[in-house]
C-alpha cells in the first residue's frame, strides 16, 4: 500500500505540473537510422579441437523513430525508439535497442525508459576512429580458445551501464560542468525481480566537464555505479561497485586521452576484481581521421587465477559524403590466462584487419 500511495502521489504531482500546458499538436516522429557493414580477416592461434574461422562479415543496422514537442509552459517532451534491423540482433534476438521518453527544460533533462545511464552517457574515452574497442569482439574469440573460461572481449569497455529500464537526470551545464544520476530498479529487465536471487537497485552518479581554453578543448568525467547483490546470503555473491574516470584533450585537429575503470566484486562475484583502461591519440583533417589506441583489461578472480586481454589498433575514417563514411583498422590482440596451479600462463594472439562502410540516414 505504501508503494502504491507513493506512486499515485508522484503521478498526481507530475500531472499537476504538466496538465495546464497544451501542445499545439501531437508529437510527430521522424525517421533516421544507421547501417554498418564490415569485412574482417583475423589470423588467430588455434588449439586442439579449435581452429577458428574468423573471416567474414559483421553488421549493425538500426532504424530510429524520434520526435519532440514544446508545450506552452516551455517544457520539451520527446521520444526515441531505436529498432534493431539485422537478423542476428542480440541479446535474446531483441527487436529494440533503446526506447525512452524525456522531459527537458531549464532544470535539465529527465529520461525514462530503456537507455544506458549516466555512467555511459557522460563518459570520455580514448580517441577511437572508425571502430570502437568492443567492435573487435566479432573477430577475436579468446573465449572459444579457452573453452568458455575466458571472460572475453566484454572486458575492454570502461563503461558499464546497460539499456535496462531506468530513470536518469542530467543537469544543465554550468561553467562547463554537469552532473547526472540514474536509478535502475531491476538490472536485467524484469519488472519485479526476485531480490533473493537477483541483483537490484542499481545507482549511477557522474560529473563531467566540457569546455575550451584558448583553442584547447577539454572533456573529463568521474562516475560511480553500484548495485545491490542477491539477498540470499550466498558466500560467493555480494554487491558490485565500480569507479571510472576519463580525460580527452583536443587541439588543432589532434585528440589525446584515455579512461580507467575499476570494478570491485565484478558481476557480483565476491573477490572478482576487474581493471580496464585505454589510451590513444587521434588526428582529423577535412574528411580524414586516424587514431591509434591501446586497451587493456585484467580480471582477478581472487583465487590466484587471472584473465588478461590486450589490444592495440590503428583506425582510420574517410567521410565520402554526407552520412557515408569508409572505415578501417589494423589490430593486434592478445589474451592470457594465468592459473594459480600452472607454472606458465596460457595465451592466444591474433592479428587482423577490418574494413567497413558506415551509413547514417
Amino acid at each position: 500500500m505504501k508503494k502504491l500511495l507513493l506512486a499515485t502521489s508522484a503521478l498526481v504531482l507530475a500531472g499537476a505540473a504538466v496538465s495546464p500546458a497544451m501542445a499545439a499538436e501531437k508529437i510527430k516522429l521522424g525517421l533516421g537510422g544507421k547501417m554498418e557493414q564490415y569485412f574482417g580477416v583475423t589470423s588467430q592461434d588455434d588449439a586442439p579441437g579449435f581452429d577458428p574461422t574468423t573471416t567474414g562479415i559483421a553488421t549493425d543496422t538500426e532504424v530510429y523513430f524520434s520526435g519532440a514537442t514544446t508545450l506552452d509552459n516551455g517544457l520539451t517532451i520527446g521520444a526515441m525508439i531505436q529498432l534493431e534491423a539485422q537478423t542476428n540482433a542480440t541479446p535474446q534476438n531483441e527487436n529494440a535497442d533503446e526506447q525512452y521518453a524525456y522531459i527537458e527544460g531549464a532544470f535539465g533533462q529527465i529520461q525514462a525508459g530503456q537507455k544506458e545511464g549516466v555512467h555511459a552517457q557522460m563518459a570520455h574515452e580514448a580517441p577511437q576512429y572508425g571502430l570502437a574497442d568492443d567492435d573487435f569482439g566479432d573477430w577475436f574469440a579468446p573465449g572459444d580458445y579457452y573453452a568458455g573460461f575466458m571472460n572475453g572481449w566484454n572486458g575492454l569497455d570502461t563503461t558499464l551501464s546497460n539499456d535496462d529500464a531506468s530513470i536518469s537526470y542530467i543537469s544543465p551545464s554550468l561553467a562547463g560542468f554537469s552532473v547526472g544520476l540514474t536509478w535502475t530498479p531491476s538490472p536485467g529487465g524484469a519488472l519485479q525481480a526476485n531480490t533473493v536471487t537477483n541483483a537490484h537497485n542499481q545507482y549511477e552518479a557522474a560529473i563531467a566537464y566540457n569546455g575550451e581554453f584558448g583553442g584547447v578543448a577539454i572533456g573529463a568525467d568521474v562516475a560511480y555505479i553500484g548495485e545491490s547483490g542477491a539477498d540470499d546470503n550466498n558466500a560467493t555473491t555480494t554487491d558490485q561497485a565500480a569507479w571510472r574516470g576519463g580525460l580527452v584533450i583536443g587541439y588543432a585537429g589532434f585528440e589525446v586521452g584515455g579512461s580507467y575503470l575499476r570494478t570491485d566484486d565484478n558481476d557480483g562475484a565476491r573477490g572478482d576484481d576487474r581493471e580496464v583502461w585505454n589510451a590513444g591519440i587521434g588526428y582529423r583533417t577535412g574528411p580524414y581521421g586516424v587514431s591509434i589506441t591501446y586497451t587493456a583489461s585484467t580480471l582477478d578472480y581472487g583465487n590466484g587465477n587471472k584473465d588478461k586481454l590486450y589490444n592495440v589498433y590503428l583506425g582510420g575514417t574517410y567521410a565520402m559524403g554526407p552520412g557515408v563514411t569508409l572505415v578501417g583498422a589494423l589490430y593486434h590482440a592478445e589474451a592470457e590466462r594465468r592459473l594459480a596451479n600452472a607454472p606458465d600462463p596460457e595465451d592466444v594472439d591474433a592479428l587482423g584487419a577490418v574494413v567497413g562502410l558506415q551509413l547514417e540516414f
